[in-house]
């Protein structure tokens, strides 16, 4: 295979970090510019390559990027061996290699494997050579750089299995599998003792009440979250449970960090020079900034071995009215990532059609409780409310008073709800423990 396309400006390639830290400094013409040759480069090396893409971009291979279809995952998976570039790899072979022992070893010695977890259905494979390797690694650290943290710093990662490789070798850092019991967690940070904390937001905030506890005793002094959803509670409890300021993340398996803060806290930049992230309505047309957004359509601009054009992904993802950041960096912010689609709870109207109970709404009714976690699944029999070590004052019967008047004041007929007291709360094939999920299908009116 060809090698990732090189920034034509500096003749580098695009793993090379020094030149990311450069683009930084940048004018806003100059990410627009290169955006424009970058996306030229990744849709030419598809369709050179790509029999699928051939195919679904017949006859317009010469139009703007809005007006390509949508990509799926499930079309992804489906068309797999015509979508991946290098015509010795096939998914029955990917998925042969992911079952055997030598899983953790590079497939056909050359590509890293990662998963999505199948939140939203079936999980998605998606592979990288060495070199997009190395580009997605550099989204890692740009983000990190950002919150403090130092290539020397002592980095504890609470995520899925797959470590963050470099050059083809594991980055050193203490790496935990989140969904690991909590008491192995613990055990393992406490004899780390870490200087910079990262992992999924549910897993933070979680930690956090461990340190609460006393069972967790680490001082970082920069702390990240990624993956799933922060909402402003959980971030104001592990801040100040660590006395340090939290640094959120917007990151996938399929592009790495598509967008982190800055110093300045106003949002999350979106890094233009790795991905392009449109923000759309159900329609697939731009949103209005300060909106959000139904889904997110990502093209992951140094992808050749698996290349995602327009790339669909259930993510709420609200833009930001905010034009420039204060620290100057020319790219673009977004507010918020307020979770996926899969994160909703639609509940019939009191007035007919269903309205949409968001993330937020429940965390704002269930993060003071004196509760270690909590849970809320949408099954077809109604709702059922999971809580851990809850304390003794809680009363079942004053919890379901409150959700039913929540629910009540959002105008929806309220549904039957059970609580059931657990030792741990349900987590999924990698690690995060969704506080909120539904198992039910909804009819966009």
């Amino acid at each position: 295979m060809e090698s990732i396309e090189v920034d034509q400006d500096n003749q580098q390639p695009l793993s090379d970090f020094a030149r990311c830290l450069q683009r930084e400094s940048w004018t806003r013409q100059q990410v627009v510019d290169y955006q424009t040759r970058a996306l030229q480069a990744c849709r030419a090396y598809a369709y050179g390559h790509s029999p699928f893409y051939q195919r679904y971009h017949r006859g317009l291979m010469d139009r703007p990027l809005q007006e390509l279809p949508v990509l799926t995952k499930a079309m992804l998976m489906e068309e797999f061996d015509e979508v991946v570039t290098d015509r010795q790899v096939s998914l029955a072979e990917v998925r042969q290699h992911l079952a055997g022992v030598y899983a953790s070893q590079p497939f056909l010695d050359r590509y890293k494997v990662t998963a999505t977890s199948g939140s939203t259905g079936e999980p998605g494979l998606f592979l990288y050579d060495r070199e997009e390797g190395a580009v997605e690694a550099n989204s890692f650290i740009r983000s990190s750089i950002w919150g403090g943290a130092t290539p020397e710093s002592r980095v504890a990662a609470v995520t899925s299995r797959a470590p963050l490789v470099v050059d083809g070798k594991q980055v050193g850092r203490l790496h935990l599998f989140a969904a690991d019991p909590l008491e192995k967690i613990i055990q393992r940070l406490n004899d780390y003792r870490p200087e910079a904390l990262l992992g999924y937001a549910s897993i933070i905030s979680v930690l956090a009440n461990e340190q609460r506890q006393g069972r967790l005793r680490i001082s970082p002094g920069s702390i990240f979250c990624a993956a799933d959803t922060l909402t402003g509670d959980m971030r104001q409890r592990i801040e100040d449970t660590w006395q340090t300021k939290l640094f959120n993340a917007y990151g996938t398996t399929e592009g790495g960090v598509l967008a982190a803060e800055c110093s300045a806290h106003q949002g999350l930049h979106l890094f233009e020079d790795f991905s392009l992230v449109e923000i759309v309505d159900q329609e697939n047309c731009p949103v209005q900034p300060g909106e959000t957004g139904a889904k997110v359509l990502l093209t992951v601009l140094f992808r050749r071995t698996q290349p995602l054009i327009r790339y669909e992904i259930s993510d709420l993802v609200q833009t930001s009215s905010i034009e420039r950041c204060s620290c100057g960096r020319p790219f673009t912010l977004i507010e918020t990532v307020q979770g996926r689609a899969i994160e909703i709870i639609y509940l019939p109207s009191s007035i007919g059609g269903q309205e949409g109970i968001l993330p937020y709404l429940f965390s704002s009714l269930f993060n003071p409780l004196p509760v270690s976690g909590w849970q809320i699944v949408q099954k077809d029999d109604g709702l059922h409310v999971f809580l851990t070590k809850a304390s003794e004052e809680l009363r079942d019967e004053h919890l379901l008073e409150a959700l039913r008047q929540m629910l009540g004041d959002r105008g929806v007929v309220i549904p039957a709800i059970q609580i059931h007291h657990v030792a741990e709360l349900t987590r999924n094939a990698s690690g995060k423990t969704p506080t909120v999920l539904s198992y039910m299908s909804h009819q966009s009116e």
